[in-house]
This record gives C-alpha cells, sequence and structure tokens, in this order.
C-alpha cells in the first residue's frame, strides 16, 4: 500500500512537470510564431557567501545531532548487561526485517511465483499459480534416467600445478642429505 502511494505521488509529480514544460514550451513557440520576442534567459546570481555559510552551519549542526545520537545509542548499549547486549541485537534485527518478512510470507502464502520471478530479473506479468501437482514436481528430487551414469572428474576443472609437488620432492631429498651429513654416514659413502 505504502509503495502504491509513493508511485501515485511519484507518478502525478512527474506529470505536473511534464504539463508544466509543455505548457512553457507551447506559449514560446507562439510567442514565436506571432512574432513577439522572447525574453532573454535572465543571468545566474552572483555567489551569496552569507547563504553559504548558512547551509553549511545547517549541515555542520546536523552531523553534531546525529553524532551525539550515535554516541547517545552506542554509550547506552555500553551500560547493558553482557547477556542482554545479543537480545538488543536481535530485537533491532526484528523490527528492521519482520515487516519484510510477514510480507514476503504473505506473497507466498498466495502460492504465486510470480514475485520469485519479479526477483530474479524475469518480467512475468502473468499469475503464475502453483497447484499441488506442479508444486510437488518444483521440490522433487531429480533422479538420473535409466541406464546412465555419473562421471565424478570434472574435464574443465582448472589443472593443478606439479609445484608443490615438486617443491616437497626437493624439501625430503634436503632433509634425507642433512640427516646423512650430521649422521656422518654421508662421509663414509664413496
Amino acid at each position: 500500500m505504502i509503495q502504491e502511494q509513493i508511485i501515485k505521488r511519484a507518478s502525478a509529480r512527474e506529470q505536473a512537470q511534464m504539463d508544466k514544460a509543455g505548457a512553457g514550451i507551447a506559449d514560446t513557440s507562439q510567442k514565436l510564431e506571432a512574432g513577439k520576442a522572447v525574453p532573454p534567459p535572465q543571468p545566474k546570481p552572483p555567489f551569496d557567501v552569507a547563504k553559504f555559510a548558512g547551509i553549511f552551519a545547517a549541515i555542520g549542526l546536523a552531523l553534531g545531532a546525529i553524532g551525539t545520537a550515535v554516541a547517545t545509542i552506542a554509550s547506552g548499549f555500553m551500560q547493558l548487561q553482557w547477556w542482554q547486549m545479543p537480545l538488543v541485537v536481535v530485537a533491532v534485527m526484528l523490527i528492521i526485517s519482520l515487516p519484510s518478512m510477514i510480507l514476503a510470507w504473505l506473497k507466498l502464502r498466495q502460492r504465486s511465483l510470480g514475485p520469485l520471478l519479479d526477483a530474479c530479473g524475469w518480467a512475468v506479468n502473468a499469475r503464475a499459480r502453483i497447484n499441488m501437482p506442479f508444486g510437488g514436481s518444483l521440490t522433487k528430487l531429480a533422479s538420473l534416467p535409466p541406464g546412465s551414469e555419473r562421471l565424478l572428474d570434472d574435464r574443465f576443472a582448472e589443472k593443478k600445478s606439479p609445484w608443490p609437488k615438486i617443491l616437497m620432492v626437493v624439501i625430503i631429498i634436503a632433509l634425507v642429505l642433512y640427516v646423512l651429513h650430521v649422521t656422518g654416514i654421508w662421509t663414509l659413502m664413496p
């Protein structure tokens, strides 16, 4: 309902702007056809430093108020007991997401695929109703056709590099040679 009201108001404002622009264009074209001179556009007013300072002060005041509100909320949160903090976080998450969850539940109770397909970017104008057999076919586990077999090797997987194995072999050989040298067996070999 809220979304519909926002869309109605936005389209009404857009239509009013289009009507105003169309009337201005029609008036200008009538003046040009009648031979009347069209007044030149007004020059831009000079830069007003006082107005800019006022805007800058208002922005600073708003940022200060927001910072104070955030600090108050953070200090109030930090004064809670340790077991109350997760409850507050869950409560805030529920306050934010509960209305959308209720709306989604109501839409899904209509058993229509339209909202799901719209969310995926599909433009579906028809109501794709889900009856019991259709819903059962959507939730059924897929099975292989008779006589088919699975291939468990992926021909398109990324090829593994041989360098880790080569490095491991070099490290093992170096360790064996080091142990042979430390124990003195290396010197007995011809």
